[in-house]
């Protein structure tokens, strides 16, 4: 109308927070993470009691005093050793090769660690524990966790723009809890406070998985 601003003009600009150069790798390491220790966890504990079976080995130690539980146990803490190593290892490629730094807490990186690999490797006991071959637990290991942590732990799609039917589906999918929390704490250094639900969640599936295990 010609008649001057009383004010200055405001133009919104969009900024990206924890992520300003755009760069994948970022988004994709930690959600890499979760998928490589998912898939190791899982197969390598599948086989764990069904070659007993196959071996025919099972029959001693159901005679033995060792209880289910601590079978169970003695079957999954070595695996929780090479979880470890497998993350100290993606961490220390990820800060050489694409200079992604942790932004969190180490302490807090490592118990979320330690629940995940709970839940992964309680999954791989179960699936030993129902199987009688190992060619049958190595299919049904790769099927069920291969899959899932790439197309339905939101590693690539995001969870929000799924159908609602696979929405729900992803709750009983333990990487989607454990990519979420990664990305949280390496790329927001998010404290407990943020990710505790993410936590919650992946214990009370390792308790189910390992409760159904021992049964």
């Amino acid at each position: 109308a010609g008649v001057p601003a009383l004010l200055p003009i405001v133009a919104p600009e969009p900024r990206i927070w924890f992520n300003p150069e755009l760069n994948s790798a970022k988004f994709l390491v930690p959600g890499l993470i979760a998928m490589l220790l998912m898939l190791s966890a899982a197969i390598t504990t599948c086989l764990s009691i069904v070659r007993e079976k196959e071996q025919e080995t099972i029959e001693q130690m159901m005679v033995s005093p060792v209880r289910p539980a601590e079978l169970v146990l003695g079957k999954t803490l070595p695996y929780v050793a090479i979880g470890f190593v497998t993350m100290a290892l993606i961490l220390v490629m990820g800060r050489v090769l694409f200079d992604i730094r942790v932004q969190g807490s180490y302490v807090l990186l490592a118990c979320a660690t330690l629940v995940f690999l709970f839940a992964a490797l309680s999954w791989g006991i179960l699936i030993s524990s129902v199987t009688r071959s190992q060619q049958t637990a190595f299919t049904i290991a790769v099927t069920t966790s291969l899959l899932p942590s790439i197309l339905l732990s939101g590693l690539i799609f995001p969870i929000h723009n799924m159908p609602v039917a696979i929405q729900t589906l992803t709750y009983v999918v333990v990487p989607r809890y454990f990519v979420s929390s990664l990305r949280e704490i390496i790329l927001k250094g998010a404290s407990f406070s943020v990710v505790w639900r993410d936590f919650a969640l992946m214990l009370v599936l390792g308790m189910i998985f390992t409760f159904l295990a021992i049964r």
